[in-house]
């Protein structure tokens, strides 16, 4: 039994470590105008156009690869065209 439980403990702490350390949605800034944007400090990518079309000044949002979120109103907006900086 003693071993058992100490199995399920390692797992546990593997899943957490998982979740933890290789998730990769990171916080950024994004300037857009006309679906075309450039981001500071994505993981994902510098540039990227998108069918949002409003105009975003330095504006906090969330980036994932196939989408980024703006964090102030919620709206996610989806990308059909990324370019990945130096």
């Amino acid at each position: 039994m003693y071993l058992l439980n100490n199995i399920i403990r390692k797992i546990i702490i593997l899943v957490i470590l998982n979740l933890l350390l290789m998730s990769r949605v990171t916080a950024g800034t994004a300037n857009c105008s006309g679906g075309e944007c450039d981001f500071e400090n994505s993981f994902h990518y510098k540039y990227a156009k998108t069918y949002c079309k409003q105009t975003l000044n330095y504006e906090a949002v969330t980036t994932d690869f196939l989408y980024f979120t703006i964090i102030k109103t919620g709206q996610k907006c989806n990308v059909f065209e990324t370019k990945k900086g130096n």
